[in-house]
């Protein structure tokens, strides 16, 4: 299989605009198994979470299927019942970029909470892990109501602005719609129940440095279970 290096900035889209290009020239036929991640990060000099990210687009597109545990297996984009999407790359920010975007602004958000967070707020965030528990993590409006909080309780409307803007474009992003489909179906929702308790008892403490490791923490195990969930047999 011929590849090129990559030397995009968002890389993903490169990635995925390629195999595109040898699914739809017959270079690689329907029912053909991928070569496993770590070969094409190799071939295309780009991280193997990049290539995940470039396989859960391929898969929105209606070009691969991706099964856990097995590998990425091309589709027939012959089939007349087939959708494809006019163009592979046009889908918005990916959701690596979200969650590195996500654990700066949230970051400063929860250690400026900590200093500033009062009674009201407190029992607020109480609240929105309770509908969390309550709804077994099957939608994100619990989690968006939490982490807005947050950013409110910071008192800085500027913050809070930029927050519900990433939530907003995550929200909307089918390749974060695609996460958390799997997300549900490893059940590993406790780990963000977890998270958000942790957070919560740092903010009663007024402890920002704390505050702000843990809400870091808390995204670095967004974006690893976005890396495990994707992951696929090497062999």
């Amino acid at each position: 299989m011929l590849l090129k290096a990559v030397q995009s900035q968002r890389r993903f889209e490169q990635v995925a605009e390629q195999i595109s290009k040898l699914i739809k020239k017959g270079k690689l036929n329907p029912g053909e198994r991928l070569p496993p991640e770590r070969e094409l990060a190799k071939q295309l000099e780009v991280s193997r979470p990049t290539v995940r990210e470039a396989m859960i687009a391929l898969e929105i597109s209606g070009m691969v299927e991706v099964r856990v545990g097995s590998g990425i297996y091309v589709l027939n984009t012959s089939s007349p019942d087939l959708k494809l999407r006019n163009n592979t790359i046009d889908i918005g920010p990916g959701p690596l970029e979200l969650i590195e975007a996500r654990k700066e602004i949230e970051g400063a958000n929860a250690a400026l909470a900590a200093q500033r967070i009062g009674t009201d707020c407190l029992e607020q965030l109480e609240q929105a892990i309770e509908k969390m528990v309550h709804d077994n993590m099957t939608g994100a409006d619990g989690d968006r109501e939490f982490h807005l909080l947050v950013a409110k309780a910071t008192g800085n409307s500027v913050l809070e602005t930029l927050t519900a803007y990433l939530w907003d474009q995550q929200q909307h992003s089918p390749m974060w719609t695609k996460l958390i489909e799997l997300m549900q179906e490893k059940k590993l929702h406790t780990i963000v129940l977890d998270d958000h308790q942790c957070l919560l008892d740092s903010l009663r403490q007024k402890n920002s440095e704390e505050a702000q490791a843990i809400m870091r923490t808390h995204l670095n195990h967004a974006r690893d279970i976005y890396f495990d969930l994707i992951g696929e047999e090497e062999n």
